[in-house]
């Protein structure tokens, strides 16, 4: 991702969140995506293919963990990994998160420095995994 401009798509039904987020991930050269619901998230993971995805949990309409769960069903969007934020401090709903296949989990309020580090991390790790997807393929052939 070096030559690459990074993306990440950014779903918060709270505008000061999505300012927050968006100053944090623009530190590090990210082209930002924002949406507000979890409808408009599955439309723009769609149409953009986001590097990452942070992703609220209690949004209007179709709510964080059921838009977490149709990314990942949808083939198009199935790898791109998803971070998922909440103020709700229970283990269910993060029990729920990684079942619905978030990448990681961090209770609001966040250190922005941590989400960066963890972003950076978990990028790193779906790079690792497409290289080695990759490399599969083109032994199978």
């Amino acid at each position: 991702m070096s030559d690459e401009t990074k993306t990440v798509l950014l779903a918060d039904d709270q505008i000061f969140m999505l300012r927050l987020l968006e100053s944090t991930f623009l530190k590090d050269g990210y082209q930002v995506f924002q949406v507000q619901n979890g409808t408009d998230a599955l439309t723009v993971a769609t149409e953009r293919k986001p590097n990452l995805i942070v992703m609220d949990v209690m949004m209007p309409g179709l709510d964080g963990l059921s838009a977490i769960s149709q990314l990942k069903q949808n083939e198009a969007t199935r790898d791109i990994p998803v971070i998922v934020l909440s103020s709700k401090a229970h283990a269910m709903t993060k029990l729920k998160a990684e079942q619905a296949g978030a990448a990681l989990f961090m209770y609001k309020p966040f250190s922005p420095n941590l989400l960066r580090s963890e972003a950076q991390r978990i990028l790193g790790l779906a790079r690792l995994a497409n290289k080695e997807q990759h490399e599969d393929t083109q032994t199978e052939v």
